[in-house]
Protein backbone atom coordinates (compact mmCIF):
# COMPACT_ATOMS: atom_id res chain seq x y z
CA UNK A 1 0.00 0.00 0.00
CA UNK A 2 1.53 3.58 -1.14
CA UNK A 3 1.57 6.49 2.16
CA UNK A 4 0.19 9.71 1.18
CA UNK A 5 3.73 11.41 0.91
CA UNK A 6 4.42 9.38 -2.25
CA UNK A 7 0.22 11.04 -3.52
CA UNK A 8 1.18 14.40 -2.28
CA UNK A 9 4.71 14.54 -4.13
CA UNK A 10 2.40 14.09 -7.27
CA UNK A 11 -0.46 16.56 -6.41
CA UNK A 12 0.23 18.65 -3.27
CA UNK A 13 -3.55 19.96 -3.28
CA UNK A 14 -3.81 16.30 -1.28
CA UNK A 15 -2.29 17.70 1.49
CA UNK A 16 -4.32 21.02 1.51
CA UNK A 17 -7.63 18.67 1.98
CA UNK A 18 -6.04 16.64 4.34
CA UNK A 19 -5.61 19.82 6.62
CA UNK A 20 -8.88 21.40 5.97
CA UNK A 21 -10.90 18.10 6.69
CA UNK A 22 -8.72 17.37 9.91
CA UNK A 23 -9.68 20.44 10.93
CA UNK A 24 -13.25 20.94 10.16
CA UNK A 25 -13.91 17.17 11.80
CA UNK A 26 -12.05 18.07 14.36
CA UNK A 27 -14.28 21.74 15.30
CA UNK A 28 -17.41 19.25 15.31
CA UNK A 29 -15.73 16.56 17.39
CA UNK A 30 -18.80 14.07 16.34
CA UNK A 31 -18.81 10.71 18.18
CA UNK A 32 -18.16 8.59 15.02
CA UNK A 33 -18.39 10.54 12.06
CA UNK A 34 -14.78 11.86 12.61
CA UNK A 35 -11.49 12.00 11.35
CA UNK A 36 -10.75 9.00 13.07
CA UNK A 37 -13.50 7.23 11.25
CA UNK A 38 -12.31 9.00 7.94
CA UNK A 39 -8.40 7.15 8.75
CA UNK A 40 -10.11 4.22 8.88
CA UNK A 41 -12.06 4.60 5.45
CA UNK A 42 -8.64 6.60 3.64
CA UNK A 43 -7.04 3.29 4.80
CA UNK A 44 -9.19 1.11 3.65
CA UNK A 45 -9.47 2.86 -0.34
CA UNK A 46 -6.17 1.83 -0.38
CA UNK A 47 -5.63 -1.51 0.15
CA UNK A 48 -8.58 -1.85 -2.48
CA UNK A 49 -6.94 0.08 -5.10
CA UNK A 50 -3.68 -2.03 -4.73
CA UNK A 51 -5.73 -4.28 -6.64
CA UNK A 52 -7.44 -2.19 -8.92
CA UNK A 53 -6.43 -0.82 -12.43
CA UNK A 54 -6.41 2.85 -13.43
CA UNK A 55 -7.76 4.43 -9.99
CA UNK A 56 -7.64 8.30 -9.77
CA UNK A 57 -5.98 9.05 -6.65
CA UNK A 58 -6.65 13.12 -7.43
CA UNK A 59 -10.57 12.05 -7.26
CA UNK A 60 -10.19 9.17 -4.99
CA UNK A 61 -8.17 10.20 -1.73
CA UNK A 62 -9.90 13.74 -1.10
CA UNK A 63 -13.21 12.23 -2.01
CA UNK A 64 -12.56 10.18 0.82
CA UNK A 65 -11.49 12.62 2.77
CA UNK A 66 -14.59 14.91 2.30
CA UNK A 67 -16.84 12.13 2.32
CA UNK A 68 -18.73 12.85 5.42
CA UNK A 69 -17.91 16.87 6.01
CA UNK A 70 -21.41 17.07 5.75
CA UNK A 71 -21.92 15.49 9.21
CA UNK A 72 -20.22 18.59 10.64
CA UNK A 73 -23.52 20.67 10.10
CA UNK A 74 -25.28 18.38 12.03
CA UNK A 75 -27.47 16.85 9.12
CA UNK A 76 -26.41 13.44 9.71
CA UNK A 77 -29.22 11.58 7.89
CA UNK A 78 -28.41 13.07 5.10
CA UNK A 79 -24.84 14.09 5.12
CA UNK A 80 -23.81 13.03 1.99
CA UNK A 81 -26.21 15.57 0.04
CA UNK A 82 -25.37 17.91 2.95
CA UNK A 83 -21.60 17.97 1.88
CA UNK A 84 -21.82 18.89 -1.61
CA UNK A 85 -22.53 22.58 -1.35
CA UNK A 86 -18.95 22.54 1.30
CA UNK A 87 -17.09 20.77 -0.95
CA UNK A 88 -18.44 22.91 -3.82
CA UNK A 89 -17.41 26.24 -2.41
CA UNK A 90 -13.68 24.70 -0.54
CA UNK A 91 -12.46 23.02 -3.61
CA UNK A 92 -11.64 25.60 -6.00
CA UNK A 93 -10.26 27.54 -3.35
CA UNK A 94 -7.49 24.59 -3.50
CA UNK A 95 -6.95 24.54 -6.88
CA UNK A 96 -9.15 22.27 -8.11
CA UNK A 97 -11.11 22.10 -11.30
CA UNK A 98 -15.05 21.81 -11.99
CA UNK A 99 -14.68 18.94 -13.36
CA UNK A 100 -12.42 17.09 -10.86
CA UNK A 101 -15.29 18.45 -8.32
CA UNK A 102 -17.87 17.03 -10.04
CA UNK A 103 -16.30 13.50 -10.17
CA UNK A 104 -15.34 13.94 -6.36
CA UNK A 105 -18.72 15.24 -5.81
CA UNK A 106 -20.42 12.08 -7.04
CA UNK A 107 -18.07 10.07 -5.06
CA UNK A 108 -19.40 11.50 -1.62
CA UNK A 109 -23.01 11.63 -3.05
CA UNK A 110 -22.92 7.90 -3.59
CA UNK A 111 -21.03 6.55 -0.76
CA UNK A 112 -24.16 5.42 1.18
CA UNK A 113 -25.68 3.98 -1.80
CA UNK A 114 -29.59 5.14 -1.08
CA UNK A 115 -30.75 7.82 -3.29
CA UNK A 116 -27.67 7.69 -5.56
CA UNK A 117 -25.27 4.74 -6.33
CA UNK A 118 -21.67 4.72 -7.57
CA UNK A 119 -20.97 4.55 -11.11
CA UNK A 120 -17.22 5.64 -11.42
CA UNK A 121 -14.42 3.34 -10.32
CA UNK A 122 -13.09 5.86 -7.32
CA UNK A 123 -16.77 6.41 -6.17
CA UNK A 124 -17.22 2.15 -5.95
CA UNK A 125 -14.23 2.14 -3.56
CA UNK A 126 -15.12 4.60 -1.55
CA UNK A 127 -18.56 2.98 -0.82
CA UNK A 128 -16.72 -0.83 -0.09
CA UNK A 129 -14.68 1.13 2.19
CA UNK A 130 -16.96 2.90 4.40
CA UNK A 131 -19.35 -0.45 3.84
CA UNK A 132 -16.37 -1.97 5.64
CA UNK A 133 -16.90 -0.20 8.45
CA UNK A 134 -20.27 -1.66 9.55
CA UNK A 135 -18.31 -5.12 8.81
CA UNK A 136 -18.05 -7.83 11.56
CA UNK A 137 -18.89 -7.64 15.31
CA UNK A 138 -16.53 -5.03 16.07
CA UNK A 139 -19.25 -2.58 13.98
CA UNK A 140 -21.38 -2.75 17.75
CA UNK A 141 -18.77 0.17 18.89
CA UNK A 142 -19.04 2.33 15.75
CA UNK A 143 -23.30 1.54 15.77
CA UNK A 144 -23.41 2.70 19.14
CA UNK A 145 -21.51 5.98 18.20
CA UNK A 146 -23.73 6.76 14.81
CA UNK A 147 -26.94 5.97 17.74
CA UNK A 148 -25.49 8.61 19.75
CA UNK A 149 -25.24 11.32 16.83
CA UNK A 150 -28.84 10.24 15.59
CA UNK A 151 -29.99 10.88 19.24
CA UNK A 152 -32.75 8.10 18.45
CA UNK A 153 -34.01 5.17 20.92
CA UNK A 154 -32.00 2.63 21.27
CA UNK A 155 -34.60 -0.05 19.60
CA UNK A 156 -35.72 2.22 16.80
CA UNK A 157 -32.45 2.72 15.83
CA UNK A 158 -31.66 -1.39 15.79
CA UNK A 159 -34.23 -1.43 13.49
CA UNK A 160 -32.70 1.56 11.02
CA UNK A 161 -29.54 -0.52 11.52
CA UNK A 162 -30.67 -3.76 10.51
CA UNK A 163 -32.57 -2.59 7.59
CA UNK A 164 -29.70 -0.53 6.41
CA UNK A 165 -27.29 -3.75 6.50
CA UNK A 166 -30.06 -5.93 4.98
CA UNK A 167 -29.57 -3.76 1.54
CA UNK A 168 -25.95 -3.34 1.69
CA UNK A 169 -25.78 -7.13 1.77
CA UNK A 170 -28.26 -7.29 -0.76
CA UNK A 171 -26.58 -4.33 -2.81
CA UNK A 172 -23.05 -6.31 -2.62
CA UNK A 173 -19.79 -5.23 -3.07
CA UNK A 174 -18.25 -3.27 -6.06
CA UNK A 175 -14.59 -4.41 -5.49
CA UNK A 176 -13.88 -7.99 -5.06
CA UNK A 177 -10.86 -7.14 -2.53
CA UNK A 178 -13.32 -5.50 -0.52
CA UNK A 179 -15.61 -8.78 -0.62
CA UNK A 180 -12.12 -10.51 0.86
CA UNK A 181 -11.92 -8.47 3.65
CA UNK A 182 -15.23 -8.65 4.98
CA UNK A 183 -15.47 -12.70 4.24
CA UNK A 184 -19.10 -12.95 6.05
CA UNK A 185 -18.64 -9.89 8.21
CA UNK A 186 -21.56 -7.78 6.45
CA UNK A 187 -23.77 -11.26 7.39
CA UNK A 188 -22.37 -11.33 10.88
CA UNK A 189 -23.21 -8.23 11.87
CA UNK A 190 -26.91 -7.94 10.55
CA UNK A 191 -27.22 -11.79 12.34
CA UNK A 192 -26.47 -9.53 15.33
CA UNK A 193 -28.34 -7.08 15.59
CA UNK A 194 -31.49 -9.49 14.33
CA UNK A 195 -30.45 -10.68 17.80
CA UNK A 196 -30.72 -7.63 19.31
CA UNK A 197 -34.46 -7.10 17.95
CA UNK A 198 -35.08 -10.53 19.39
CA UNK A 199 -33.75 -9.28 22.74
CA UNK A 200 -36.03 -6.22 22.75
CA UNK A 201 -39.27 -8.85 22.29
CA UNK A 202 -38.38 -10.28 25.44
CA UNK A 203 -36.91 -7.31 27.63
CA UNK A 204 -39.26 -4.10 27.49
CA UNK A 205 -36.98 -3.06 30.34
CA UNK A 206 -34.79 -1.96 27.32
CA UNK A 207 -37.31 -0.52 24.77
CA UNK A 208 -39.15 1.65 27.76
CA UNK A 209 -39.61 5.30 27.32
CA UNK A 210 -40.94 7.82 29.57
CA UNK A 211 -44.15 7.22 28.05
CA UNK A 212 -44.44 3.67 29.76
CA UNK A 213 -44.35 5.33 33.14
CA UNK A 214 -47.28 7.55 32.99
Amino acid sequence: MKRLTEFIKKDPRIKKVYDYAKEKYNEANLTQHNFEHVIRDLYRVLIISDKEKNVNFKILIPATLLHDIGATTGNYRHHEEAGIPIVKKVLPKLGYSSIEIKEICHCIISHKGRDHFPKTLEAKILYDADVLEKSDLISIYTAARVQHELKIPLSEFVKFAAKNRGSELKRGFYTKKASEIDNGGLKRTLRMHKNILKVFKKRKDFAVTENDLW
